[in-house]
């Protein structure tokens, strides 16, 4: 398993207006990530690879402090019908209920088992 630090462009802020988001991945290789990242909601053009503004192989330590930052902002884990966590996969309709639930978890433990 490789680890991957991804910078995204993701939208829907209005025509033309994007922003960009680091975001945290382990796959098998880059095409493995490159494929997860086309099922995210947010992304812009994500039909295209242009949605991808950068990809790098990072350390499993990397990785790990990555997605416990990633954890204080849960506008990255929003998803079609909800919020959904990384950790368990659960859904939550409301943001509140998914901060809880996170804040549960320490998040560096998780991410390194």
């Amino acid at each position: 398993m490789q680890y991957f630090e991804v910078v995204l462009e993701n939208g829907h802020i209005g025509a033309g207006n994007s922003y960009e988001a680091k975001r945290y991945f382990k796959g098998s290789d880059m095409l493995s990530v490159i494929s997860k990242i086309r099922g995210l909601p947010r992304i812009k053009k994500r039909h295209t690879i242009e949605a991808v503004k950068e990809i790098r192989p990072i350390t499993k330590e990397e990785y790990v402090k990555g997605m416990a930052e990633a954890l204080k902002n849960p506008h990255l884990f929003r998803v079609w019908s909800g919020y959904r966590c990384p950790i368990c996969g659960k859904c939550f309709n409301d943001i509140l209920s998914f901060v809880r639930h996170v804040e549960k978890y320490d998040a560096a433990f998780v991410f390194t088992n």
